[in-house]
């Protein structure tokens, strides 16, 4: 009789297969196998390897492995690992059906810890959202909407990213609402204002920008985020008008690394004309920005010539320090 894997095995042999491009002969069958193990690592390593090598075949195998995993989900799959991994590997799968990926963005699993159980399922519920999104089933945008007010962050970040995803009428006015009313973590203001210019920027800038001028400098510096990840070259005037008018070096340092994070020329030269400027607090804030593009050596070439300029001994310094190797 053959012996009997162990547990340590079975897991290094899943990270031996997630190694390879593609599988070998035998190798579908083992992944298959792997995902109706009863440890949750295993599975949460097979269902990786199952989602990268997009083998479509292991669906059913995954689809089972999360609805075993939640009979005594707290005991059988601490934080979540299996039934995370199944349902991101469904997702790299465009698995059509919603079941599985509505459980999960509606899962609550809370575990033992010190004081008060913890919730470990959020990442889980942002997952299934986003499966959900894919999908789209009926009664999407009432999930989406309901997750807006989840306790956790992640899960309404998410959420406001899926109404984003979604694009309609009715998902802009959810996500305005959610920035009237605001949030206790200005992230989640921040998402749903950039889900806001990912439905359409001529729509929302102008209630971006609202936000952006703001004398409340968190709100000030959701938007700032939300126009810098959006990457619209438009949001560069109403960045740096706002640079102009700000007064904390908090609030000018994310204005000017949302301006960094636009790529585009017209930023990246406004930053190098900052970072030449007589002011060293303005070229500092300005190189503090560019230090996201330090591996572009035409980019750092061209700081150096800038600096070279008009930049004094501080600014020579941070230049020197935060742009060499």
């Amino acid at each position: 009789m053959a012996k009997r894997a162990t547990f340590e095995e079975k897991l290094a042999a899943m990270r031996r297969l997630r190694e390879r491009d593609e599988p070998e002969p035998g190798d579908v069958s083992a992944v298959r196998k792997a995902i109706g193990d009863r440890s949750n690592f295993v599975v949460a390593a097979a269902a990786e390897v199952a989602g990268a090598w997009r083998l479509g075949e292991a669906a059913p195998d995954l689809e089972a492995a999360f609805r075993r995993f939640m009979v005594d989900p707290a005991k059988d799959d601490k934080l979540c690992r299996a039934k995370l991994a199944v349902v991101q590997a469904l997702e790299k799968l465009e698995h059509p059906g919603a079941g599985i990926f509505e459980a999960a963005a509606r899962h609550v699993q809370l575990e033992a810890a010190w004081g008060e159980p913890v919730d470990t399922a959020p990442p889980l519920r942002a997952a299934g959202l986003i499966g959900l999104t894919r999908v789209n089933p009926p009664g999407l945008a009432e999930m989406l909407v309901d997750a807006m007010l989840d306790p956790e962050q992640e899960v309404r970040c998410t959420a406001a990213s899926c109404l984003g995803a979604v694009g309609s009428d009715a998902a802009a006015l959810a996500l305005r609402l959610k920035c009237r009313v605001g949030d206790g973590k200005p992230e989640v203001v921040s998402e749903a204002l950039r889900a806001l210019l990912t439905i359409s920027a001529d729509a929302h800038m102008a209630f971006v920008r609202e936000h952006l001028d703001s004398s409340d400098e968190s709100t000030a510096e959701a938007a700032a985020l939300a126009m810098g990840n959006a990457r619209l070259p438009q949001a560069l005037g109403p960045l740096l008008e706002r640079f102009a008018s700000a007064r904390t070096s908090t609030l000018r340092d994310m204005i000017l690394l949302s301006v960094a994070m636009l790529r585009a020329s017209a930023a990246i030269d406004a930053l190098l004309d900052l970072a030449a400027s007589d002011s060293d607090a303005d070229a500092l804030a300005a190189l503090r920005a560019l230090k996201i593009h330090k591996h572009d050596p035409r980019l750092v070439e061209r700081l150096a010539e800038a600096v070279a300029r008009s930049g004094g001994p501080a600014v020579r310094d941070r230049l020197a320090r935060d742009f060499s190797g």
